[in-house]
């Protein structure tokens, strides 16, 4: 490794980072922060020499933060391997000012960004999965428990909101639907089940 101002190995790279983190309450949040980049500073192959961490800001009901890192890493490939894992918001490197990569290198990189961009599509398309199959759970529960309201005799949108604790304005698309598919109908400004 180089001395403090990153003289020395000519595989140094000089890069300034930013990273982010949102999460709640405030105090959390930053001593999160802080703790990582105590972590940071165990890594043999870079050296933070400067650092500077913003106070935690509101956000509607979470808090960010970020961190502005001065860093020192040991070569080109160590940078690319503390953007896949820090995944910073901003890196700008200082020095030097061309990197030469040989072609193995490269490829290691590259073949590493496709399994990460793999890793977070199938992430990605498992959670639209579990959200759409949710989505289906809640309107089935939803849809029983407006069949239950209504069995006896119809009733009025205000009536359904009060009971299932749904505001009526939110309400009403879903009726709409239910309605449109031929389950109930509405007569009267009462909704009835249709047998």
């Amino acid at each position: 490794m180089a001395d403090e101002e990153g003289e020395g190995k000519q595989d140094n790279v000089l890069a300034r980072v930013i990273i982010e983190m949102l999460g709640a309450p405030k105090e959390h949040i930053e001593k999160t922060l802080k703790d990582y980049v105590e972590k940071l500073k165990q890594d043999k192959e870079m050296k933070i020499l400067k650092e500077e961490l913003a106070p935690a800001k509101e956000q509607k009901k979470l808090f960010s933060t970020f961190a502005e890192l001065e860093i020192l890493f040991s070569n080109s490939q160590k940078l690319v391997d503390f953007c896949f894992d820090a995944m910073p918001s901003s890196v700008e490197i200082i020095r030097p000012e061309k990197i030469i990569v040989d072609s193995s290198s490269f490829t290691d990189t590259l073949n590493d960004m496709q399994a990460k961009l793999h890793n977070n599509d199938m992430i990605i398309k498992t959670l639209r999965a579990k959200s759409a199959l949710l989505d289906k759970n809640a309107k089935a529960v939803l849809r029983n428990f407006i069949y239950f309201l209504i069995k006896d005799e119809p009733r009025p949108i205000e009536y359904l909101s009060e009971e299932m604790g749904i505001g009526a304005k939110q309400l009403r698309p879903f009726l709409d639907e239910l309605i449109k598919a031929g389950n109930i109908a509405e007569k009267e400004g009462k909704y009835e089940r249709i047998e």
